[in-house]
């Protein structure tokens, strides 16, 4: 008899694994993508959205020869035209500010960032990346947000690496011991440095600590000196939470790495990195290989690829669009997926560039991206001048009915003066004859304004009945003249030693008298012509 040996089941069952793992032939499918935060700087000229992606293989190595046909982008579902591609070594500007956490227990840190920045600036000058870099330092509160602070740091970049050195050697680390710190405010005020358009935005976060957000009730000791200087009314310490702080770097398009606690120590952070697509890495379990690590975080910038591509939808909508940036090199296949928002509501398309056929294929007439908006560039002028002749028909606030009384008011003739009935009835003058009652000045009625060329509804005579009167666009004026090119307070009318002086108010459409552009103030005699943006008057007193 054969004796059969059994091999107990788990015994076989990891046999088998290990035999499917290791079959010749199986692809693994160990691509990494990490994408940023696109770029619109060239959106309103040719429709043109700009990437900035790093793909690794399995061991976190940078993959160096990608090529354009390698790299496919689809926004919302649509295959886009990538215009322009580069490689490894061929990347755009860089803008990098580096946010320190200097309480105690981070000495170890800064004197690791302090010895490996020149590795870090070399790796990003060999890859062809003109960086500049930049440094903002916290604890309870952001340090060098204060002008008191003496940082020559403070809200400035460089591209000098010696001179960044010379910044990081000046960092002290001390105190702490009470955290949470104020690393969102920090953040914050690291967004408001002065990136460049062209450029690549990135923030490095190095934090052992987690973060005051808003509503924690977290308020400073009373002792804390250095609070009371710049938190005056011993207040919450931010009210900025990790949703908001990742909504304003997302909008100002930076990407943050973070080297920081993990997250269910301190959340915030995942949600800013998940929002700017930007990577985290874990201090606990970094620690021991921190200044490994700056090195690995500028080698993963430096070796950064950029693309950009023709939106299919070339017109700025308000809309969020999804972008899907799919690669494919070597049997292997990433995708990796973003979004970003157009301004406004509405806007005129974009005139892209007409669009050639495939090999051997004429040109297309018209592209079709300017055929689809076509009607788009024709109707928003359109509205627009509908609207502003709209606006100029329009008393905002004033029902029709009112205006209209306020019209007659001002049209009416003066009260009949009370004088002894005379002896005799006088003949009557012709209507044709008679001259307007204006043209005989203002008499005990004050002085009067006699429109020339009136325009409904603005009155055909306004009466001055004060020294001193506004004239303007807006209901709360003395005289109210209801025109669009009159502003809303225009000028003012002074009566001084008989005469009277017009002063413009720095009105849109000026104010002039005889012609001549009122700049400050202007008499005006008896008989002058006055004009307010496009209505005329006569002031007779």
């Amino acid at each position: 008899m054969k004796a059969v040996l059994k091999a107990p089941p788990s015994i076989l069952f990891f046999s088998l694994a290990a035999a499917l793992l290791f079959l010749p032939g199986r692809a693994q499918a160990s691509l990494q993508i990490s994408i940023g935060n696109p770029s619109l700087e060239h959106f309103d000229s040719d429709g043109g959205v700009e990437l900035d992606f790093g793909l690794t293989d399995a061991n976190g190595n940078p993959v160096g020869n990608l090529r354009p046909d390698n790299v496919k982008v689809f926004e919302d579902g649509k295959e886009a035209k990538i215009l322009d591609f580069r490689g490894v070594g061929q990347g755009r500007p860089v803008d990098i500010v580096f946010v320190m956490d200097v309480t105690e227990s981070m000495q170890p840190y800064i004197d690791a960032v302090k010895q490996n920045i020149i590795s870090f600036a070399q790796d990003l000058a060999q890859n062809n990346r003109d960086y500049r870099l930049g440094l903002v330092t916290f604890e309870d509160y952001v340090i060098s947000k204060y002008p008191d602070c003496n940082c020559p740091y403070r809200n400035t970049m460089t591209s000098n690496v010696h001179q960044f050195i010379d910044w990081v050697s000046s960092l002290h680390a001390g105190g702490g011991g009470d955290i949470p710190e104020d690393q969102l405010d920090a953040l914050a005020y690291a967004a408001s440095f002065p990136f460049r358009p062209e450029a690549e935005a990135i923030i490095i976060l190095v934090t052992d600590a987690p973060a005051h957000h808003d509503g924690d009730q977290s308020q400073y000791a009373q002792h804390d000196q250095a609070y009371h200087d710049h938190h005056p009314g011993n207040t919450e310490v931010t009210d900025l939470t990790g949703d908001s702080t990742a909504a304003l770097l997302k909008k100002n398009g930076i990407t943050l790495y973070a080297v920081v606690p993990p997250p269910f120590i301190a959340p915030e952070y995942q949600k800013i990195v998940d929002a700017t697509h930007g990577r985290s890495y874990n201090i606990i379990t970094e620690e021991g290989r921190f200044a490994e690590l700056v090195r690995q975080i500028g080698h993963s910038i430096a070796t950064q690829y950029s693309l950009t591509y023709r939106t299919p939808r070339p017109i700025e909508d308000g809309t969020n669009r999804t972008v899907e940036l799919q690669v494919n090199y070597d049997g292997q296949s990433a995708t990796a997926t973003t979004s970003y928002q157009v301004r406004g509501v509405g806007g005129a398309a974009i005139n892209v560039p007409e669009e050639t056929g495939g090999a051997g294929q004429p040109a297309t007439g018209i592209g079709l991206n300017q055929l689809s908006f076509r009607w788009w560039n024709a109707a928003v002028p359109l509205i627009a001048i509908l609207a502003l002749f709209g606006l100029s028909q329009m008393r905002f606030g004033v029902p029709q009915e009112e205006l209209k009384a306020i019209v007659e008011a001002q049209a009416a003739p003066p009260p009949a003066r009370t004088a002894p009935r005379p002896a005799a009835p006088q003949p009557q003058a012709s209507p044709r004859t008679s001259p307007p009652a204006a043209a005989t000045g203002g008499g005990a009625y004050g002085a009067r304004l006699q429109t020339l060329n009136p325009v409904a509804p603005v009155a055909s005579e306004y009466i001055v009945l004060k020294d001193e009167v506004s004239l303007g666009r807006g209901e709360d004026n003395d005289i109210v003249i209801p025109h669009a090119s009159v502003s809303r307070t225009h000028a003012r009318l002074l009566k001084r030693d008989g005469a009277y002086e017009l002063t413009d108010l720095n009105s849109t459409n000026g104010s002039f008298v005889d012609d001549r552009q009122v700049r400050g103030s202007a008499v005006v005699a008896n008989g002058s012509q006055l004009r307010l943006g496009d209505i005329r008057f006569v002031l007779r007193y």
